[in-house]
């Protein structure tokens, strides 16, 4: 389980120069930090709820960070900045079961010129995660990527092979909506969903798992999506 910072509640305005968002917060127009890089093409609708955080750290440029938004009953969140770190307390808390028994974790392990999330050790065997945060979906499935990947890609096929080096391989998808299917987005970046299928058949696992924003709570955990 991962706690979330204290949250505050506005409307968005509008994206700009890609890390920059203006929020409506009670009358005032607030400019916050957006630290996911994608596209966000359906999230970025004007008027919007969000939630933001608010730093004290005086060398900020900017002491607001979005880091939420809501869709109908769904909190989507997006600040992709801290979405290892959830999935690193889920892995410690025992959240992600095909995970569990691990000895050590080593965050972003260095292979084949490309740098993997975690490395874990399970009875001797080493496990290689890569995490991708989802948040793009439609009516029925959530989708990945929401824009051309190379460095996706170039991931992908760094797991593949690192199985035929007797590695375990694992992409990680974490679904930030309520979707309740994944379907790799073939519209936007046919290569990647080309490269996806080709990976599950050399034997890297794809898991899902939805990331649980518990407002009430203020805390972020993991579900497995069946």
């Amino acid at each position: 389980m991962f706690s979330l910072p204290k949250l505050y509640y506005g409307y968005f305005l509008k994206r700009y120069k890609r890390f920059f968002v203006d929020i409506d917060y009670k009358g005032t127009v607030l400019t916050a930090h957006n630290p996911n890089t994608g596209s966000m093409r359906n999230l970025l609708k004007e008027g919007r709820e969000v939630a933001f955080s608010k730093s004290d750290n005086p060398k900020r440029k900017l002491k607001y960070t979005l880091e939420s938004f809501r869709v109908d009953n769904c909190w989507v969140y997006t600040n992709t900045i801290k979405v290892n770190k959830i999935v690193e307390n889920a892995l410690r808390d025992g959240e992600i079961t095909e995970l569990n028994g691990f000895r050590e974790i080593i965050r972003e392990y260095t292979i084949l010129n490309s740098k993997i999330d975690f490395n874990l050790d399970i009875n001797g065997q080493e496990n290689l995660v890569e995490v991708k945060s989802v948040s793009l979906f439609d009516e029925t499935h959530a989708m990945f990527p929401d824009a051309v990947t190379t460095r996706g890609q170039r991931h992908l096929r760094t797991l593949r092979e690192s199985v035929e080096m007797g590695y375990k391989a694992y992409v990680l998808y974490i679904i930030q909506s309520d979707r309740k299917k994944f379907r790799c987005a073939d519209e936007i970046d046919s290569r990647y969903c080309e490269i996806f299928e080709e990976i599950k058949k050399a034997g890297v696992n794809v898991l899902l798992y939805r990331n649980v924003m518990d407002i009430g709570r203020n805390v972020c955990y993991l579900e497995r999506l069946d």
